[in-house]
């Protein structure tokens, strides 16, 4: 049925038993947060999401069917999350959420496990730790702002997630040899040099 997999409004007594981890309304049905796209049972042990973040599913395949991943620690469709998958949820965390201030901890909070084993399993899978990654994910859009905006390197910097353009200007530098402004220059000349 559709409206079985329809995402729904969190209620008064759906809401209450996420706040109170009630174990009896496990499988009654699952609540998601839009925020980290992972899904939990009621009795969730993990930090418990914004009331308007969340959304309510009837079962664990119309949650997954929406786009939700299952929680690692309380495996809300009864299957362990693989490392792979639980390195993947990071990796989808950090891509939407880049522009804001990040920490190991805050990603491992946000994708419910341990910052330590977070650390290892992203390590090994990715080869790279979280905060490289996520120094290379904003620095991939630093370089695309950099080239199709004629933003300032400060408005650059609060966008892609580092509130001082000093440093942001001292990371792309150590990344790619040379300061933003000069990379924006050099780009621009071949990108013209190239058309004519």
């Amino acid at each position: 049925m559709a409206a079985d997999r329809a995402e729904q409004a969190v209620n008064v007594e759906q809401w209450q038993a996420i706040n109170e981890r009630d174990k009896r309304f496990d499988g009654e049905f699952f609540y998601a947060d839009r925020n980290t796209q992972l899904y939990c049972k009621p009795s969730c042990p993990s930090r418990l999401p914004k009331f308007n973040h969340v959304c309510i599913f009837t079962s664990a395949e119309a949650a997954e069917v929406n786009g939700y991943s299952p929680c690692r620690r309380c495996r809300p469709n009864g299957k362990a999350v693989t490392d792979l998958e639980w390195a993947s949820q990071a990796e989808r965390f950090i891509h939407n959420h880049y522009q804001h201030p990040l920490s190991v901890n805050s990603i491992a909070e946000a994708c419910h496990g341990p910052s330590s084993e977070l650390q290892k399993v992203f390590i090994r899978i990715y080869g790279v730790s979280l905060l490289d990654y996520l120094d290379r994910v904003r620095m991939d859009q630093a370089r695309y702002l950099l080239i199709h905006s004629r933003r300032f390197i400060k408005q650059i910097a609060e966008l892609v997630g580092i509130p001082s353009a000093s440093e942001f200007s001292r990371k792309f530098k150590e990344k790619e040899g040379m300061a933003p402004t000069l990379y924006r220059r050099r780009v621009r000349k071949r990108e013209s040099e190239q058309r004519y």
